[in-house]
């Protein structure tokens, strides 16, 4: 826990000194941000674990803040609110992690909803991996069925002697099975 890095925006500093001391005595790391510009400033040059968002905050509006934020993968946000309206609602179906703390601040809720949103902020990520890995691996058997198909249809050969010629070509070049199917791919179209 000491490890993690949070942000705390919020223009009201009374509120921004609550916030980082309960979490502090938790032992996480704070930085402060006054204004939306603040905020994505310190969030692109930390890359916190969580950076939490006064929904009044000055500047940008926050919601913009937390939008860059997060597409731009910087980290998760938890909106404070002492007003959720339907339109607040309506803006937090779009995050991340559909989580917000309640003003006034209790310790108790605050530190939950923290531990809360990292956690759930780490499953995304490791998900988002995955999925990334799985979708590289999909496009590289997509590039090799590709392939085999050329060399089996120019060589006249069966679709497993055309995959032991591509993995043979990919180890006498010293690069992947992909690279060597994208390679072949690519002298086939342009012929």
């Amino acid at each position: 826990m000491d490890s993690y890095r949070i942000v705390v925006a919020d223009s009201s500093e009374g509120s921004r000194k609550v916030i980082c001391k309960i979490l502090n005595q938790k032992g996480y790391r704070t930085y402060e941000a006054t204004d939306g510009a603040g905020v994505i400033r310190i969030s692109r040059k930390i890359y916190p674990n969580l950076v939490i968002i006064d929904t009044n905050l000055w500047g940008m509006n926050a919601y913009e803040a937390a939008r860059i934020i997060e597409e731009d993968q910087l980290s998760t946000v938890l909106f404070v609110t002492s007003n959720p309206t339907s339109t607040f609602y309506e803006k937090l179906k779009n995050m991340h992690i559909f989580a917000y703390v309640m003003k006034p601040i209790h310790p108790d809720q605050l530190y939950q909803m923290v531990e809360f949103s990292i956690m759930n902020a780490n499953k995304i990520n490791l998900l988002s991996k995955r999925i990334e890995k799985l979708e590289n691996t999909l496009e590289g058997r997509k590039k090799i069925d590709r392939a085999k198909g050329f060399l089996m249809k120019d060589l006249g050969i069966s679709e497993e002697e055309a995959y032991k010629l591509l993995r043979k070509r990919s180890m006498n070049a010293c690069i992947s099975i992909d690279e060597m199917a994208e390679k072949v791919i690519q002298k086939y179209i342009n012929r």
